[in-house]
């Protein structure tokens, strides 16, 4: 029969009887510490395994009851598939009893079994009692329907019929995928002897080979997998769903402490900001706009506040659409679970739902902030995958897709056919190789360039076009020059806009259009060059003399380059034919050999300008110097 790999996890109140309830089930004592053992009570998370009568090997981790160590049962349920509520029959329902099924529900767990234990020590009536209070407490909660029977560790009584429910229960139980990526919360490090650093924890997703390279976070640092154990035993494979131990190889081992995360390089991303859809509990205190809180995620609790955006109070049993921010950072995905904590009283009050782990820090006066959470919070995984490309604000490979979507390669390649038959996604060739864009953010990439070039024609009206480096503003800003140029090719390709042979980029109805005082200013200017050309005037002093307001000069300048009326020559403006004017006249004259005396008298210029031309004429390769002359090298008149 086909062996699943599911994790269960216990919950309860202090001495209820989890562990001996684990020992009966497994015949192994999960209190491994001297102190636990001392003190009667679980300190930290226990793990083990059952195996069932259909062939399932259940993991089991069995969690500390005592509100002191809250924090160490939120790490030991992060992971868990279905859970085992213990409740003892002498006490009945307590306050640990309570939140921890909150924190049940919190967590989606909707699958488990409700063991009343100590069931030798009461009477029957007493028992019915009991079973009847616990029916009452599962209806409100996630765990609505589970089956409730009654056990003891002590005598054996209905152990067996216990392994039997949990069976059934895990029959109904989704399986984690074994495909794509994977992701492993620490939640023990140790050194062991012989081997090195081992570590242990639950594997969400994915799957796990020896030699595969994983990266650590936080931190970034990658280490190879010597070898893996599944409860106790060497594999070569883990999959989702399993307990499993590590044995890494890599630099710096001392950095991976239980709450760090290990996963397929690249797929988690460092957040200090996340959207949530969050649930506060009913019987919890009203939350406050920018309240304080104590966030867990997986093994990792740190500290933040809940900021509310619709609302300046979130009354208990409400949820919202809000953003968490966080002071240290998590490495969340969308979905994942996460639970809140008062930051004083250290009360469970409520859970969130992850629906953005890299979101804009929004302006709640804006209205469109709500719509676009709600926008968030109906996603479904196809819509998810866009909103990961939209963030990205470029263009991506399909390996860059992956990494940021958090899928395997197979998965992203399934995607993107998926979509670009849908006509929400388009591909362009970028440098040789294919990369991929969302039809949304093209239409805002469209806009923005549209947008921006309206604008230069409008204040560059003698220009005839933008340079394309300068279209990088905004949201363009994260693509890069090549990306750009390719974009604008398929707009070209569209008429929406030109691109001119000197890279210049204008919409498609764009044309320079003098008006008529631009048109006298600018043929006054003209005439000015021409009418001595060996000895043009100064720039800024023709402008004074016309009138012209200096605020046109680099858009006149700009016109009068682009139309071939005006050159520079060694940082001198001259009307455009001077050179060659200037050359023709003094080969004309002195087809051989001349001095800069004799350039200067035939041009009827001054030394300075006569200097200009002829050093321009020397780098043009027409002349070179001899002595204290110049001599031509080439016969040919520059045309």
């Amino acid at each position: 029969m086909k062996q699943t790999h599911i994790i269960v996890g216990t919950a309860g109140h202090v001495d209820h009887g989890k562990t001996r309830l684990t020992m009966a089930l497994t015949g192994i004592d999960t209190d491994r510490l001297p102190e636990e053992k001392r003190r009667g009570l679980t300190i930290v998370p226990g793990f083990t395994y059952v195996d069932l009568q259909s062939g399932r090997r259940l993991g089991l981790i069995d969690v500390p009851g005592h509100e002191q160590f809250i924090k160490n049962m939120l790490s030991g349920v992060a992971g868990i598939d279905m859970a085992l509520l213990v409740v003892a029959a002498d006490e009945g329902i307590m306050p640990q009893t309570i939140e921890h099924l909150n924190i049940l529900s919190l967590l989606g767990i909707t699958k488990g079994v409700v063991a009343i234990t100590k069931s030798d020590l009461v009477e029957e009536e007493w028992l019915e009692l009991i079973v009847e209070d616990v029916s009452k407490l599962l209806a409100e909660s996630g765990l609505r329907g589970a089956p409730i029977i009654a056990v003891s560790a002590q005598t054996g009584f209905q152990v067996e019929e216990l392994k039997g429910l949990l069976d059934q229960q895990a029959a109904e139980v989704q399986e984690r995928s074994s495909l794509g990526l994977c992701r492993i919360p620490v939640d023990r490090v140790f050194n062991k002897s012989g081997f090195g650093i081992v570590i242990t924890g639950t594997l969400w997703s994915g799957s796990i080979r020896r030699g595969q390279l994983l990266e650590l976070l936080p931190g970034k640092m990658e280490y190879s997998v010597r070898g893996i154990q599944v409860h106790g035993q060497q594999v070569d494979e883990a999959l989702a769903g399993q307990r499993t131990a590590l044995n890494l190889k890599g630099a710096k081992t001392e950095k991976i402490k239980p709450g760090c995360w290990l996963a397929t390089p690249k797929l988690l991303q460092e957040t200090n900001r996340v959207d949530v859809k969050l649930t506060l509990l009913k019987d919890a205190k009203s939350i406050p706009r920018y309240m304080k809180v104590r966030v867990f995620h997986g093994m990792s609790e740190v500290l933040g506040r809940v900021r509310l955006l619709d609302r300046e109070v979130l009354e208990a049993g409400e949820n919202c659409l809000c953003q968490l921010e966080l002071y240290n950072s998590l490495t969340p995905i969308r979905g994942d679970r996460m639970i809140l904590r008062s930051s004083s009283s250290l009360e469970t009050i409520a859970g969130a739902v992850v629906l953005d782990v890299h979101p804009p820090k929004y302006k709640s006066s804006n209205p469109q902030t709500m719509k676009t959470l709600q926008t968030k919070a109906q996603w479904d995984s196809k819509q998810n995958f866009l909103l990961g490309l939209e963030n990205a604000g470029t263009l991506l490979s399909i390996k860059e897709m992956a990494e940021i979507v958090q899928l395997s390669l197979e998965e992203t390649k399934q995607k993107v056919e998926t979509l670009l038959q849908a006509k929400q996604l388009k591909a362009v060739e970028v440098a040789g190789a294919v990369q991929y864009y969302s039809v949304a953010s093209d239409a805002k990439w469209q806009n923005d360039i549209m947008f921006t070039l309206q604008n230069y024609h409008q204040s560059h009206p003698l220009q005839k076009g933008m340079p394309c480096p300068e279209l990088r503003q905004g949201r363009l800003k994260k693509l890069a020059l090549k990306q750009l140029n390719a974009l604008l090719g398929t707009y070209a390709q569209a008429r929406l806009l030109k691109i001119l042979p000197e890279g210049l980029i204008a919409k498609q109805d764009f044309a320079i259009s003098l008006t008529p005082t631009q048109h006298l200013e600018l043929t006054a200017i003209v005439s000015a060059y021409e009418k001595n050309p060996f000895a043009p005037p100064d720039w800024e002093e023709l402008l004074g003399s016309l009138n012209i307001s200096l605020t046109k000069s680099q858009e006149y300048l700009g016109w009068l380059f682009d139309n071939k009326k005006l050159e520079t020559i060694g940082k001198v403006l001259f009307a455009y034919e001077t050179f060659r004017r200037a050359e023709q006249i003094l080969r004309n004259k002195y087809p051989r050999e001349f001095t800069i005396a004799q350039a200067r008298d035939l041009w009827g210029t001054s030394r300075k300008y006569a200097q200009v031309l002829l050093d321009a004429m020397d780098e043009a390769g027409l002349t070179k110097r001899n002595k204290e002359s110049r001599i031509f090298i080439a016969r040919e008149v520059l045309l």
